[in-house]
């Protein structure tokens, strides 16, 4: 029980011993572990359903500081294993980022406690053993205030590192994820906290069917919409083709690469590339810095790569190194024309951290700085850019990570993109699951833009993703799981999609669910607060019927 104002009864007198708290530490790390195991490789959605339970658990029953332990707990469990891919960039890694992002369930756990303070009465308490007898409109609106905070704090938290939400559970049940549609992607996490608390009122609530009703509500409606989106035909009012060869040279990649390493890029994605011609394709695509020196670069390694391009005599959309009006050195894409000109240029908008470069640099000890750095800074871009690949085509190409971005790809949308890009390289991690968390973190931009996507990279995850966050076609090999095909293949895909489509919700009002969130928590807040002062009793002020009675005469002491 909360220790602060509850009557502890005996049933949960091991729960509040040493030897409880630490099994309940275990659990909470469980919890965790059940978040991480929802994600890629594993993808076990259906852990989602109850990762978030041993939080809500600790919010009702536990002091402040065994709280902030326990949700710091619970997000050591799902941040180190989730983002252990990034031991390949270097082992120490994951021990240091863990951490910090585990510092946002903690501080969830904490401003759980103090809500279920709020809303609960510890004193009406009933002395069942594993269940809470609370009034179940106090249950319920703590409930539903843990799955919007859980929300909110998500989307602070992808203000700092935007990948492994809660919804990115859901990636391989595109019915679930059609609400983002209209909500983004903070939809779709909201459905899963609210399941959350729908099983923990059926589990551990004696009234627990007013508490669960209430919290189903918001699921059931989103999933009955994704069920009718994913059953109902696509309809596209004036549609447009774009055939696309996807070549994927799965090359290793090097910080510094030396003469043999460039040439042999430059070979590989030619060769790969010369067979499509004549082939139909509108476009070759290249992915992220498939050839590891500027196209446009004052070199004789970079003459070479323009005169191999140039061979192709094929339109050309590849990612390279290029350089900014003020000499700084881009991450970008260009579009070249089969005669060798300049048709579009896109600059990375956003950079990676550390990888494009490196924040607080004039803090940090050189020695990090040599450790986790590309040797260099990046220069970022200026504008969300639409290159025009074709008549009718306009293309928002992102560049890998920023492609995991949602106001990235809603910009593209509301810049005037009728289809998205992603050129990405994820041969930096040739062992672990980040190439399938890359992906799972890309197709909701798909659903919240309501564009297809055509996805180029250069050792997995070729192929498109329809605009209901499908992944529809692919190059390569057949294969059950084809985004963990990792192997040097090229092909054409095709991409059906519209001339001018309308922008969806997501994009016209970004982020409004959150704003919704605030207030409705506030509004929570204030009238459950009004309404307790306006039931207190006022004090009776007492009103005399009579005049007071005369005070007595003094009596004189000379008399």
């Amino acid at each position: 029980m909360n220790e602060e104002t509850a009557d502890v009864s005996g049933d949960f007198t091991f729960a509040l011993s040493l030897r409880g708290k630490a099994v309940v530490l275990l659990i909470a790390f469980a919890g965790g572990l059940l978040y991480a195991a929802a994600l890629p490789p594993l993808n076990w959605s259906f852990a989602g359903l109850f990762t978030l339970i041993p939080l809500i658990y600790c919010g009702i029953f536990y002091r402040w500081f065994f709280r902030l332990l326990a949700g710091w707990v619970w997000g050591l469990g799902w941040a180190f294993f989730s983002y252990n891919f990034l031991r390949e960039i270097h082992p120490a890694v994951p021990f240091m980022l863990a951490p910090v992002l585990a510092l946002w369930p903690a501080v969830f756990t904490l401003l759980a406690g103090f809500a279920a303070g709020f809303f609960l009465d510890y004193r009406k308490v009933q002395k069942v053993p594993g269940q809470v007898d609370m009034p179940p409109w106090g249950m319920t609106c703590y409930l539903l205030c843990a799955a919007m905070l859980f929300t909110i704090l998500e989307w602070t938290r992808s203000r700092l590192f935007v990948w492994n939400d809660l919804s990115v559970t859901l990636w391989k049940i595109p019915e679930a994820m059609q609400i983002a549609r209209i909500t983004g992607r903070y939809g779709v996490s909201f459905l899963l906290t609210s399941l959350n608390g729908a099983l923990f009122a059926l589990i551990f609530c004696r009234k627990r069917w007013l508490p669960a009703a209430i919290l189903l509500i918001y699921p059931v409606i989103a999933l009955l919409y994704g069920f009718h989106r994913m059953h109902t035909p696509e309809i596209f009012h004036d549609k447009v083709i774009w055939k696309c060869a996807l070549i994927q040279g799965d090359l290793p990649q090097q910080r510094f690469a030396g003469k043999e390493g460039i040439i042999k890029a430059v070979d590989t994605y030619t060769n790969l590339s010369e067979k499509f011609k004549d082939s139909g394709a509108d476009t070759i695509i290249w992915p992220e810095c498939a050839v590891p020196i500027p196209l446009r670069c004052n070199h004789p390694l970079g003459e070479y790569f323009r005169k191999k391009a140039v061979s192709l005599q094929h339109t050309l959309l590849l990612g390279t190194l290029d350089f900014s009006v003020d000499g700084g050195m881009t991450n970008s894409a260009l579009l070249i024309s089969p005669e060798g000109r300049l048709l579009g240029k896109y600059d990375k908008f956003h950079r990676v951290p550390y990888g494009e470069y490196v924040p607080l640099r004039t803090y940090l000890p050189e020695s990090w700085i040599e450790a986790f750095s590309m040797g260099r800074d990046l220069t970022a871009g200026n504008e969300l850019k639409i290159l025009p690949v074709k008549e009718d085509v306009k293309a928002g190409v992102a560049i890998c990570y920023e492609g995991v971005f949602s106001y990235v790809s809603a910009g593209f949308a509301a810049n005037g993109a009728n289809v998205l890009a992603a050129l990405s390289n994820d041969v930096w991690y040739p062992e672990s699951s980040e190439p399938e968390q890359h992906l799972a973190n890309a197709v909701m931009r798909c659903v919240e833009t309501g564009l297809p996507m055509v996805r180029c990279g250069n050792n997995g995850g070729s192929g498109v993703v329809n605009r209901r966050g499908e992944f529809s076609s692919y190059i390569g090999t057949q294969s059950a799981r084809p985004e963990l095909l990792r192997e040097q293949a090229s092909g054409i895909v095709t991409v059906e999609l519209e001339k001018n489509p309308q922008l969806t919700p997501a994009v016209r009002y970004p982020d409004w669910i959150i704003a919704l969130f605030g207030f409705l928590l506030v509004s929570e807040f204030c009238l459950i607060s009004y309404f307790r002062n306006r039931g207190r009793k006022k004090p009776v002020l007492k009103v005399r019927t009579s005049p007071p009675a005369p005070a007595p005469e003094k009596i004189r002491s000379d008399v």
